[in-house]
């Protein structure tokens, strides 16, 4: 019975401390998050994973996730 009411103090100890940090954090904690400019996403000709287009490999208009990708895709399809 005693490690039962133990637990549980220590419980409501940890819930308090967690109370009283956010009501002495305030306004003044994290901003709220702001949303992430969108990115238009290319999807690799190889394999398929859409990755951003600014981390895209691209050849005459087709896009790879990597350039071991791009090279597999030319041998295969342009030889």
């Amino acid at each position: 019975m005693g490690l039962i009411r133990l637990l549980i103090i220590a419980a409501l100890i940890y819930l308090a401390w967690r109370a009283a940090k956010r009501l002495l954090a305030g306004p003044q904690g994290k901003p709220p998050a702001t949303p992430t400019q969108s990115q238009n996403m290319l999807k690799c000709q190889q394999c398929g994973v859409h990755v951003p287009a600014n981390e895209a490999f691209s050849h005459n208009g087709k896009h790879f996730c990597c350039q071991d990708h791009q090279r597999q895709y030319l041998e295969h399809h342009e030889s």
